[in-house]
């Protein structure tokens, strides 16, 4: 039997051809330091995608520490100063590491440490593998898998440290519209991009996972519910602003679900109910915030579900139980009747008048809005043929949801609803709201331009709650802004000063861009003054009507009874 010690002693190789023939092998990284100099040797591959200073690099051991990222640091130097002090000769440990591209990744950095006759340190040599390669990261956002985070998590179960530990699951808000309205390959991009914008945020201790689509999961050991809700407050203002990616400007917010292991839930399975729960809570609140779980929340995912069904049949029935209201607004000069908003009404048993607040996401997140879409378009329609013909300058405004517009069928179907009444493009608004307009701009262009072409005027519905700038006003292709309840809850009063001037500067702006501005939410005889002062165009609320049917609103407002 050849013996290990002296087998390379018959075995002639270059040395140089052989160190070419292990880099030209493998996309792993190599390294060897000369102990005695301090000198390192490392392969091309990672002086390219770490940006070293060469392949001969001096004193690498602390070159490469200052790539490391923060809370990963203690590890990779407590695993260094235990060879040097003689505790082992072998280096082996998994860490953060940022790339080139400023990216951290993970990585399994291995080496073994060769001593000289006396024990000293002689060569340190070993390989960097990047784990998104084993299986262990997910290659999009370069975050470790669910199924490290199932193995984290059902470790702090079997040591009995989970009491004191949460999961937090973050999941971005329409992401689907990133990737309808971009390519799948921007999607990947932004999920990477906001994968290592939260991972700078975390405390050392916390770690996130990638899920499967858009979901994230943190997991936060030595937690309580207030530093589970401070780190989401930093996650939210993160989110909260546009962001840019290969030049386009993209907006996407995120929701969050959390919950605490052992009080929720005594086993990974468990705690991921619990935390998606909380999450689809977030989503059904409308988004962009954080839920912990509670027990009602899985009532309330029965709920969403039993109505979902409720809903199908609805439409399966010819939109059975589904109606139209109508909410006037008036010129602000004369208070004359200007139009109406068309607004949606569904009502059923056992659940009674549901608000359109629960209804619609459960028509977005299960595709019926695009029929049921369909079906407003046609009765507001309809009622404007009516309408329109006793005042000529009558309008109608019509809700449509971004899925609608998405769909390559929106325009020849509105063409021909119009046609098949007669209408006069003239009368129809449709209204989508602002946050759509800011994540969605470039891809919805050319349906804004072909609905101009169409003569069919647009409004950008809730302006001010979203994430627009006065500044994006002027390249918007919006004909009417319609300003959110937010800004005037006590306008009148001294300390809003901020309101009035907000309102102020967006009536100015949009009027000279050649946008008309609607004042919704107008309650009190107060606003209503304070509003005309400021010479907005139209005025919404309930000061002026409540939405109201169709019989009474022809009798009150068209016939004069």
């Amino acid at each position: 039997m050849d013996n290990p010690d002296n087998i390379m002693e018959g075995f002639q190789l270059d040395s140089k051809l052989f160190y070419e023939a292990i880099i030209n092998s493998t996309d792993d990284y190599i390294y060897i330091i000369n102990m005695k100099t301090n000198t390192a040797l490392v392969t091309p591959n990672m002086q390219r995608d770490f940006e070293l200073p060469g392949r001969i690099v001096n004193g690498l051991v602390d070159v490469w520490g200052k790539l490391i990222h923060e809370r990963d640091k203690e590890r990779y130097y407590n695993s260094i100063e235990r060879m040097l002090q003689g505790e082992t000769n072998e280096h082996n440990v998994e860490y953060q590491v940022k790339n080139r591209k400023g990216e951290y990744i993970w990585i399994l950095c291995r080496g073994i440490l060769q001593r000289d006759e006396s024990g000293a340190p002689l060569m340190f040599a070993g390989v960097v593998t990047e784990l998104g390669n084993k299986g262990k990261i997910d290659y999009i956002s370069g975050l470790f898998t669910h199924r490290e985070c199932e193995k984290k998590i059902g470790g702090l179960f079997e040591k009995g440290l989970s009491e004191s530990c949460g999961i937090m699951l973050l999941g971005l808000d329409d992401f689907i519209r990133i990737n309808d309205l971009n390519s799948h390959a921007f999607g990947d991009a932004v999920l990477r991009q906001f994968a290592q914008g939260v991972q700078q945020l975390l405390p050392p201790e916390a770690c996130i996972y990638r899920f499967d689509g858009d979901e994230f999961a943190v997991v936060y050991p030595d937690t309580t519910p207030a530093k589970l809700e401070s780190l989401y407050e930093e996650i939210y203002s993160y989110c909260n602003h546009p962001q840019r990616l290969d030049e386009v400007t993209y907006f996407c917010t995120v929701s969050a679900g959390a919950a605490l292991l052992g009080k929720d839930s005594d086993n990974y399975p468990g705690i991921i109910r619990c935390a998606s729960s909380a999450l689809e809570a977030s989503k059904k609140r409308g988004k962009n915030v954080l839920t912990f779980y509670s027990p009602e929340l899985m009532q309330g995912k029965i709920r969403a579900l039993e109505m979902t069904n409720q809903l199908q049949l609805s439409v399966m029935e010819g939109m059975k139980n589904f109606r139209l209201v109508y909410q006037p607004f008036v010129y602000s000069g004369s208070l004359k009747i200007a139009g109406a908003e068309a607004l949606l009404r569904w009502s059923c048993e056992p659940f009674g008048e549901v608000s359109p607040v629960e209804f619609i996401p459960l028509l977005e997140s299960s595709g019926l809005i695009v029929p049921v879409g369909k079906w407003v378009l046609d009765q507001a329609a309809m009622t404007c043929r009516e309408w329109s013909g006793v005042q000529d300058d009558f309008v109608m405004n019509i809700n449509v949801s971004y899925l609608q517009m998405l769909d390559e069928e929106f325009i020849p179907m509105v063409e021909q609803t119009l046609s098949k009444y007669k209408v006069d493009p003239k009368h129809i608004v449709l209204e989508l709201t602002e946050s759509y307009f800011v994540t969605n701009m470039g891809a919805l262009r050319e349906t804004f331009r072909r609905l101009r072409d169409c003569n069919i005027k647009i409004a950008m519905d809730d302006f001010g709650t979203g994430y627009s700038s006065l500044g994006m006003l002027a390249q918007s292709p919006a004909d009417i802004v319609k300003i959110d309840r937010l800004f005037i809850t006590d306008i009148a009063e001294m300390e809003n000063a901020f309101n009035r001037n907000f309102i102020g500067s967006v009536i100015k702006l949009c009027h000279s861009v050649g946008i008309a501005v609607c004042v919704e939410g107008v309650e009190r005889t107060e606003e209503l003054d304070a509003v005309c002062d400021m010479e907005a165009d139209c005025i919404q609320g309930f000061y002026i009507s409540r939405p109201i049917p169709e019989e009474l609103f022809r009798d009150k407002y068209l016939t004069g009874h």
